[in-house]
């Protein structure tokens, strides 16, 4: 199977009055707006900011987004925080940050995000970490890292304890997934969406009609070497159990976020977790892997609580409030 078949096979796949149909009747597409808030360039990563206030809430997209994906539903956690949304290091407006001319582990990846919230003269400032799949490991890690860290918000989190087990849990996603994650075909279909980028993103749109056209655009928007050291280094990698660690010697909250339907999960790993460290709460939504889209309102209702309950005062001290979720 050459790459000219996939890509074919894929555009194909869903006929324009079923897209129509399917996009129409999608939650995930119906819900979504763009967010508010000024795009730019932060330190070599694709930024968007909106809100105030004393608390930063780093909102992170997951493999293959970019920080579109937080769309108008998260647009209220502006009202009391100062939102920087990120693109990571190799996806979306961060496709060609300097990072990838060598090897990008997972602490470069954690190192660039720090380094946007000291450009940004907040480094000093309270954060609530919030990340999506691959981004929810960054959070984690970025969260571990950042001494001012109150909280932090994973949804979805690839939480693996080995590569083996990460390569068995994207199978369940289904095998058109599983066989563009990674191997000599996933590399050169991405190949091929670096030479043909506009023809890229309209296969992207045509294979996801239940996702918002601007989602599915950005979901092209990466190389291999970008793509590979992201699927590699935050969520191949097991380092997240490390931050775990951290952020429960120094009692920060982790909100481990799952959907009940998301095959991506190793099942009862949430839950085993919060068992072992107090800090840690495991929720369980109805949804599948991509619930920041499918219940965008409930998600970000879960962060609104998180920033009542560890709100900043004035004085600068925290603030604790019931969890109302």
């Amino acid at each position: 199977m050459n790459v000219w078949h996939v890509v074919s096979a894929a555009a194909l796949a869903v006929p324009p009055l079923l897209w129509t149909s399917i996009h129409a009747l999608s939650q995930e597409a119906r819900l979504w707006r763009p967010g508010t808030g000024k795009r730019t360039q932060v330190a070599g990563l694709g930024v968007r900011m909106y809100g105030l206030g004393e608390t930063v809430v780093v909102l992170l997209a997951g493999l293959a987004s970019s920080e579109r994906f937080w769309g108008e539903k998260y647009d209220v956690i502006g009202q009391r925080a100062r939102v920087v949304a990120i693109d990571p290091i190799g996806f979306g407006a961060s496709i060609h940050h300097p990072a990838l001319q060598e090897t990008v582990d997972a602490g470069v990846h954690v190192d660039a995000v720090l380094e946007v919230l000291r450009t940004l003269d907040l480094h000093t400032q309270p954060v609530v970490f919030v990340g999506h799949s691959m981004g929810a490991s960054l959070a984690l890690r970025a969260g571990a890292r950042h001494a001012p860290t109150r909280a932090v918000v994973a949804f979805d989190a690839p939480l693996y304890r080995s590569a083996e087990e990460a390569n068995d849990r994207i199978r369940h996603m289904g095998w058109f997934e599983a066989l563009l994650a990674q191997g000599p075909l996933a590399e050169r279909v991405c190949q091929w969406m670096c030479h043909n980028r506009t023809v890229a993103r309209g296969v992207a749109i045509a294979i996801s009609p239940q996702i918002p056209v601007a989602v599915a655009r950005d979901s092209v928007e990466h190389t291999w070497s970008g793509y590979i050291a992201g699927f590699d280094s935050l969520v191949r990698d097991s380092g997240w159990s490390d931050a775990l660690v951290d952020l429960a010697a120094r009692n920060v909250p982790v909100r481990l976020v799952d959907g009940e339907k998301d095959p991506v999960q190793v099942p009862g790993r949430a839950e085993e977790l919060e068992r072992a460290h107090p800090n840690i709460t495991a929720t369980r939504l109805p949804g599948g892997h991509r619930l920041p889209l499918s219940d965008p309102e409930r998600c970000a209702s879960i962060v609104s609580s998180v920033l009542s309950e560890y709100a900043i005062s004035s004085e600068g001290d925290v603030r604790p409030y019931p969890l109302e979720v």
